[in-house]
């Protein structure tokens, strides 16, 4: 399996996990309430959620791997939706912890919260197939697991941190992560626009 497959899962997943959004700030809301086994909850969601839509990706994989025009659109709108992913982390200037008044439930919440949530179709349907569309059934299985691997425990990783204290979400060296991480996005952006218009020129 090439190294390539699982970097690229591994290094979208960790920037997923960690940058703003609903799911984070959910996490964040019921681990300052609940504790880390509650910020965990909300963290497995993407393993329930995702994977119905990925089997369903999957399952048409081979029948567009030949269209040459369909895969340079999904790649290059999925290059705009990565250049916008890192502008908006690059654009951060502040994240505020603000926990409101929710009831408990955190597992079925998270579930709710990323099911509605655009940003895993958007990344299935047009950075996914892309990046998988190339792979064989194992380097493919290695670029979702790795993705997995990524968003799940990035977000743990923040439960923990988030329980002993917030000052580092709240933080300037969080902020520096956050824009690294959009920098990140805009380059695999690039892979996917160099992807895309080699499609459309085939």
């Amino acid at each position: 399996m090439p190294l390539n497959y699982l970097l690229i899962g591994l290094s979208l997943g960790i920037t997923a996990g960690l940058s703003p959004g609903p799911l984070m700030a959910l996490m964040i809301s019921e681990t300052v309430k609940g504790g880390k086994k509650a910020g965990i909850k909300v963290s497995l969601a993407p393993l329930f959620t995702d994977i119905p839509l990925i089997l369903a990706i999957m399952l048409i994989l081979n029948q567009i791997q030949n269209m040459d025009l369909l895969l340079g659109i999904i790649s290059l709108t999925g290059a705009f939706v990565l250049f916008y992913f890192g502008y908006t982390d690059l654009r951060t200037k502040n994240i505020g912890l603000h926990t409101g008044n929710l009831k408990s439930n955190s597992f079925k919440k998270g579930l709710l919260t990323n099911l509605f949530n655009p940003h895993p179709y958007l990344f299935w349907l047009f950075i996914g197939v892309p990046f998988m569309v190339k792979g064989n059934l194992l380097e493919r299985a290695g670029f979702v697991l790795s993705f997995f691997s990524g968003i799940v425990g990035s977000k743990i990783c923040l439960a923990l941190i988030v329980e002993k204290g917030k000052k580092f979400i709240e933080s300037k060296h969080y902020l520096r992560i956050i824009k690294f991480l959009g920098l990140i996005l805009v380059f695999f952006g690039l892979i996917l626009l160099r992807d895309g218009i080699g499609y459309l020129v085939r």
